[in-house]
């Protein structure tokens, strides 16, 4: 995907790091930055359609919401490694073509680095919005299908303080962190690693999707952008959203 429009930040520690729409050539004065993270691992490719279909229909729902010009949104996908799909953009310049075939499914399951990646991410292109006279506040989403096995020494206890140090630092109004694990039908363990690994982070929810099909996905993808707009609607009032009932 072309991200020749996008400046290229890094994070501290040399961790991988995130591009951004110029700030300069923003036309709004309040944002919400939303950031995707979806599971590319081996276990995904059975249902890839499915979620590339899912990612169209949230950018497409969104595109019809009030707060459109509002929205900023970052596309991640991770398996041994996350990678980047596009960086923070806003949402008239995301065409659904662009999703075509952009989930690329195998390797293993690095949720926790790219976890804390979305979540610096976020605290750092935040922040320079804030120190430029922007109202801001944040959602992440975490869609997986399974349990870390290559984060290295990143841990939920690392995700944590990523979440922590935004609270702290006072500049992003509120920040919604919902984690969804898909499939947890066949995989009652995974369903309860996911539970301790949200309340480990500090995560605001975890939503369980038993099944992952074309009818479960697409009402995931009504919850997400659902939940986008509930939570762009909070900004300016001092706080988060309700989580919303998937």
């Amino acid at each position: 995907m072309n991200n020749t429009d996008l400046q290229q930040h890094s994070l501290a520690a040399g961790t991988f790091g995130f591009s951004a729409a110029n700030i300069e050539d923003l036309g709004a004065t309040e944002y919400t930055l939303v950031t995707i993270v979806v599971d590319e691992s081996g276990s995904v490719d059975a249902f890839k359609k499915e979620m590339q279909n899912s990612i169209k229909q949230i950018v497409e729902s969104c595109k019809f919401s009030p707060r459109s010009s509002y929205l900023l949104l970052r596309l991640v996908a991770f398996s041994d490694d996350l990678r980047e799909i596009h960086g923070f953009k806003e949402l008239g310049d995301c065409e659904l073509t662009d999703y075509n075939n952009c989930l690329q499914p195998g390797g293993c399951t690095s949720l926790f680095k790219t976890s804390k990646n979305a979540i610096d991410a976020t605290a750092s292109y935040g922040e320079q919005l804030v120190d430029d006279d922007y109202d801001v506040n944040a959602v992440v989403f975490i869609i997986t299908d399974g349990d870390d096995n290559a984060s290295d020494r990143i841990t939920s206890k690392s995700v944590k303080n990523s979440l922590t140090k935004i609270v702290r630092d006072e500049k992003i109004e509120s920040i919604l962190s919902v984690l969804i694990g898909v499939g947890m039908s066949s995989y009652q363990e995974i369903q309860k690693y996911l539970e301790n690994f949200k309340d480990d982070a500090g995560l605001s929810q975890f939503v369980p999707i038993e099944n992952a099909n074309a009818k479960s996905l697409a009402k995931l993808a009504d919850f997400v952008s659902k939940s986008i707009s509930s939570q762009s609607n909070a900004l300016g009032s001092g706080g988060c959203s309700q989580p919303l009932t998937f």
